[in-house]
Order: structure tokens, then sequence, then C-alpha cells
């Protein structure tokens, strides 16, 4: 008897391109960062990065998608102290 490859399970994002035009007015929470803004959807649990501001991420299929995970907020803490102390060492250094 054959086997079969078990079922994929297909989530649909909540930031692609195809959903942000279908629903606009869908939740979403943007925090820009650079020349990046993260986009996030509570309702889903999920985050996309998006190249360019806020204004025109509705425009933009994301870089990435991913579920938020456990951990994640520590990981982004870590990497938030990190970059503030680099902005330290540079002020520093501009003095």
């Amino acid at each position: 008897m054959a086997r079969c490859a078990p079922a994929l399970v297909v989530v649909m994002s909540a930031h692609n391109l195809k959903t942000k035009l279908a629903h606009p007015d869908a939740q979403r929470e943007h925090f820009p960062i650079a020349h990046v803004t993260f986009e996030l959807s509570r309702k889903a649990g999920t985050f996309a990065l998006v190249v360019g501001l806020p204004e025109g991420a509705a425009r933009r299929g994301p870089l990435f998608t991913g579920f938020v995970e456990p951990g994640m907020g520590t990981q982004l803490r870590r990497l938030a102290h990190v970059i503030d102390e680099i902005e330290a060492d540079q002020k520093k250094a501009r003095k």
C-alpha cells in the first residue's frame, strides 16, 4: 500500500499584498525602524518586515513574515540594548 505524504497546512498571511489589498481596514500595527517597518497583526499573532515607511506598507509585499513565538520579546529587547550601546558609543566618539 502506498503511503501518502502528510497534508500541508496552509496559513493565509495577514501581511501578503493580496490580503492587504482585499482587507485594507484589517487591524495592523506599524513600527518604523530606520528603513524597515515591522507590521504586526495581534489577531493572527503574526509579523512582517516591510521595506520603507508605514505610509506605503499597504502597497508593498513583505520581505519576511512569521508567527510571534515565545521569547521574541526578550530577543528584541536584547537587540534594543545592543543598539542603545552602539548609539552611546557613537555619541561618545563624536565628542
